[in-house]
């Protein structure tokens, strides 16, 4: 190697500390670009992903309680892969799925007390995606999902402020509810 070569080698890793270190004491730049607009309901594109016949490894959302009319679904920016689009099944806007398997996002939900929902890391292989819950500012919402897989509660914020799992069903059942800590008896 060259003097010119190793100094410019150096000046690199110099500049990747820098960086690093910048990360540290600001942060790092925001993963959600920016949000998506208000939806609409897209019932045909919904339902070739959805309802019978569709790919059985590919994810669909219903809401059992709450809803994403006030919602913000933001795209999360992972190896220059963007949310492509979100397909409402209608009206009730409880029942929903992405167009890309593979995207990733999060829902706040700023009218149920500001709990979060986060969708990553979707397997085509086998259908498993991990899916993180944040509880939010007021005590008293709580965001809980189950899979098609028995009857309870897979991922739960009534004793965490964050917790995750690697879910693998199809459907994927969402609980935004005023039943929080505060009415745990």
């Amino acid at each position: 190697m060259t003097q010119a070569s190793t100094s410019a080698a150096n000046f690199g890793l110099l500049l990747v500390a820098l960086a690093l270190i910048l990360h540290s004491v600001v942060g790092g730049l925001p993963l959600d670009m920016h949000c998506l607009p208000k939806f609409a309901p897209n019932y045909a594109d919904y339902k070739t992903r959805c309802e019978a016949g569709s790919d059985i490894k590919h994810t669909c959302f219903t809401h059992w309680a709450g809803d994403l009319k006030d919602a913000e679904v933001c795209p999360r920016i992972v190896a220059l892969h963007a949310m492509s689009k979100l397909m409402i099944k209608d009206d009730t806007m409880k029942d929903f799925t992405m167009e890309n398997p593979t995207d990733t996002f999060k829902i706040t939900y700023p009218q149920f007390g500001g709990v979060k929902l986060l969708f990553e890391n979707f397997r085509s292989k086998t259908g498993c995606k991990d899916i993180t819950l944040f509880s939010g500012k007021e005590n008293a919402w709580r965001i809980w999902v189950s899979d098609e897989d028995g009857n309870g509660r897979d991922i739960d914020t009534l004793n965490y402020k964050v917790t995750n799992k690697t879910l693998c069903s199809k459907w994927i059942h969402i609980h935004v509810k005023k039943d929080g800590w505060l009415f745990k008896v």
